[in-house]
């Protein structure tokens, strides 16, 4: 089945390019993973899970949730409320008539996609006219020298045994700000160092949930050479974002990503290949991009109704008069600059 418009991934801007799509009448599929989630979905899962244990803040179920819990436990309470966020996502797609693919993704060729499924091991084929790829980023540590304290990545609070005593996050946006919220809620004492003092909704959560939050690095016991105070306690970087690229095998198409796994595009987010569009986070570089998931979905979308379609090489453009337009040149002019006859006729 061939469609005008395949979009892989579930950022928040692939949903607003569906929603589009679909209302400008093209026949769109949403490629959404299994797997490799975009910090931008999890960052909903975790204010959906957060508001919901924050709705009862009584004593005895804050000494319930220090008691009982474990990595395993959030591990499944926070994949049960990005199942939930997904699913109300997938309903509104369909309520659009966006057709829905789960799996793994991995281009074949620049209108070409292969989709593997890991729930019933089926392999699909995906042909689209355009294709436009908002896998999103993840969010992990940063590269330190050796000798210097070691940071934890995000996924590691959730594989280990029990839970720290006290954490202190490290940015991460509301990535970091809803894990530091989250275990905040399960009694660690937890620390949260943000980018900035903008105000947003995750934010107020973790205020809610008990986190302490600071803007500089003197306000959790930073010294002058950046080096933490005394006291163990862990601490989790979430300051780097790497795109999920590197298992979509870009190279086949002829489309390199940046060091960290971002796509180079154009102002209108076409990348070097010709109907492969990157939308959202996954953009690292364009000429005049726009943060705006609905003025991005704008553009990809006119680019993709507009584009001007190439002959393909060495093969003659009929005209209306149904002959070729090459051989037309070709009898029209001698190759000393000369009127040629044609042939049948005195000349």
């Amino acid at each position: 089945m061939r469609y005008d418009i395949a979009v892989i991934g579930n950022d928040e801007a692939v949903f607003e390019m569906l929603s589009l799509a679909s209302s400008a009448g093209q026949r769109s599929i949403a490629i959404l993973p299994e797997e490799r989630h975009s910090s931008w979905i999890i960052a909903q899962a975790l204010r959906r899970l957060v508001s919901q244990l924050l709705v009862d803040r009584s004593t005895s179920r804050q000494k319930l949730l220090t008691r009982t819990g474990t990595p395993r436990l959030l591990h499944r309470l926070l994949a049960n409320a990005l199942m939930a966020e997904l699913t109300e996502h997938m309903l509104m797609l369909e309520r659009i008539g966006v057709d829905l693919l789960l799996g793994e993704a991995h281009l074949q060729a620049r209108n070409a996609v292969s989709v593997t499924s890991g729930m019933d091991c089926r392999r699909t084929v995906v042909q689209a006219n355009n294709l436009v790829i908002g896998m999103g980023i993840r969010r992990t540590s940063m590269h330190r020298p050796l000798g210097l304290m070691p940071f934890l990545r995000p996924e590691l609070l959730l594989a280990g045994n029990r839970l720290p005593m006290t954490l202190c996050v490290l940015g991460g946006d509301d990535v970091g700000t809803g894990l530091a919220a989250l275990l905040s809620l399960f009694g660690v004492n937890t620390q949260l160092l943000a980018r900035n003092d903008r105000c947003s909704a995750m934010l107020e959560l973790a205020h809610a949930a008990g986190v302490s939050i600071g803007h500089h690095p003197a306000d959790f016991g930073w010294d002058e050479h950046n080096q933490f105070s005394s006291d163990t306690k862990s601490i989790v970087d979430c300051r780097r974002a790497i795109g999920f690229t590197n298992h979509l095998g870009l190279s086949e198409i002829g489309v390199e990503p940046d060091e960290h796994g971002q796509l180079w595009c154009a102002d209108n987010l076409e990348t070097w290949c010709t109907g492969v569009f990157g939308i959202g986070t996954v953009v690292g570089f364009s000429s005049d991009i726009s943060k705006n998931p609905a003025d991005q979905a704008h553009r990809i979308l006119n680019r993709a109704l507009h584009r001007i379609r190439r002959p393909r090489s060495g093969r003659a453009v009929r005209t209306s008069y149904g002959r070729s337009r090459r051989c037309a040149v070709r009898r029209a002019t001698a190759p000393c600059g000369r009127i040629r006859p044609r042939p049948g006729r005195n000349p």
